[in-house]
């Protein structure tokens, strides 16, 4: 009988191996080096060339190396079975997917919480109400809460809900950005010129709001509302003089006074006829009134 070929010998080798079946580490601890193709070499005493086998070699036990792949499956499953790799000496890249990137992992309470900035929080909200002309009731609104949640779920005790709280934060808003206001007027390279205007709430309260515009120091056109007092008692020219001036002492920009822009009512005139007579009087500023 004539010998079998070396290649039905691979052939036959590759079959008894698909009956072992690979552990699940066989390719982190064997490295397979394939043959080298045209380094066929011709054996003595042989009539034919001699083909290059398969060699897996482990990477784990030093000059350890085998051909025969039924024998290295064998050897991975006696010398590094499944449960000592979690534990050996030499860290080896695993194949599969980690459970991390598969499922997103739910965030602690605390660590939600603690990403919350509340400063922030109240600014953005009173910028939100103040400059984009949105009731103050918005805060009790069921859509702007769920909106809130809807970024962080472990807010919902620090949230504003209620129209008293978002006024004293307003106000007190108002106050800490007084004194930035008054270094920008003071630094203003034009008049600061005033406008007002008296109007009356939904709720039946009378405001007068004080607005400024100058350019600053930049040449830039800047613009601020510098009050808004309520005249409980009387809404003569007189009174709204008298709030003015309340208003301009606040920022200290009496000797600053451009034009004052007001509507045609009958009370502009006395307010800004008593509004010249007390700059007069008791800063010497002449305001010609016509």
């Amino acid at each position: 009988m004539s010998p079998i070929p070396s290649s039905e010998s691979e052939v036959s080798d590759s079959a008894t191996a698909d009956r072992k079946t690979k552990p699940v580490n066989f390719h982190q601890v064997i490295f397979t080096r394939e043959p080298k193709k045209g380094l066929a070499s011709l054996q003595p005493g042989r009539k034919r060339r001699s083909k290059e086998k398969r060699l897996y070699v482990c990477k784990i036990c030093p000059s350890w190396e085998e051909t025969h792949l039924g024998n290295t499956i064998t050897h991975v499953k006696v010398k590094h079975p499944v449960s000592s790799m979690s534990s050996g000496t030499r860290p080896y890249a695993s194949t599969q997917r980690s459970i991390s990137s598969i499922y997103t992992p739910i965030t602690a309470t605390d660590t939600l919480r603690g990403s919350f900035n509340p400063q922030a929080y109240r600014e953005a909200l009173i910028g939100l109400l103040t400059r984009r002309r949105v009731p103050l009731s918005a805060v009790e609104w069921e859509e702007l809460e769920q909106l809130c949640l809807a970024c962080n779920p472990a807010i919902k005790d620090e949230l504003i809900t209620a129209r008293t709280t978002v006024v004293r934060y307003i106000a007190a808003n108002h106050e800490l950005y007084r004194e930035q206001l008054s270094t920008s007027m003071a630094a203003a390279m034009s008049p600061i010129h005033i406008s007002s205007d008296l109007w009356t709430s939904p709720h039946r309260h009378s405001m007068l709001a004080v607005c400024a515009q100058w350019v600053d120091r930049d040449y830039q056109l800047q613009k601020a509302l510098l009050g808004l007092p309520e005249l409980r008692d009387s809404h003569s020219g007189e009174q709204q003089a008298v709030y003015i001036m309340d208003t301009l002492r606040k920022y200290n920009i009496t000797s600053q006074i451009g034009y004052h822009v007001g509507d045609n009512a009958t009370s502009n005139d006395t307010c800004l006829e008593a509004l010249s007579k007390q700059l007069k009087r008791e800063y010497n500023v002449s305001y010609r009134f016509n």
